[in-house]
């Protein structure tokens, strides 16, 4: 009697199976959408995370910038500092060194055997010296380039 029972409410079972079926997926809907709102919600918030630790990068690597350009600065000023003493010490030194030279000019317009000896120490000094310009300008040069290729880098 029970599968007569059965088949005489076959619709009524049906629907009834259908409409908890109707309900079961209505709610895996609803919580598909909340899944689907939490993941976007997660991923926005991974997406926030990730600009906030580049713009920290960013502002890191300015400020590295920054110090290193004080820095460069400062050094520079330094140097600058050193260069000038050193050109007073030199131009002190330049100024003793002709006083010499006058002081001996005037003892070779007395003494010839004097003369020929200060005239070859003189010819000997403008060769020194004339070889020292030269490496003076190869120097200056070369470092002319350095600054070229450093401002054509940035």
């Amino acid at each position: 009697m029970n599968p007569l029972l059965a088949l005489k409410y076959i619709r009524e079972i049906t629907i009834a199976a259908l409409t908890i079926a109707v309900i079961a997926l209505i709610g895996l809907y609803g919580q598909s959408r909340a899944d689907i709102e939490h993941l976007k919600t997660e991923h926005a918030l991974q997406l926030t995370t990730a600009k906030a630790a580049y713009e920290v990068q960013a502002r890191k690597l300015e400020q590295q910038q920054y110090d290193q350009t004080i820095t460069a600065i400062n050094d520079h000023k330094k140097r600058e500092a050193a260069n000038a003493s050193a050109i007073v010490s030199a131009n002190t030194a330049n100024e003793r060194l002709s006083q010499t030279i006058d002081r001996l000019a005037a003892n070779a317009e007395t003494d010839a055997a004097y003369r020929a000896q200060y005239a070859a120490t003189t010819g000997q000094l403008l060769k020194e010296c004339s070889g020292s310009i030269t490496a003076l300008a190869k120097a200056a040069d070369g470092h002319v380039n350095d600054i070229r290729l450093l401002q054509d880098a940035r």
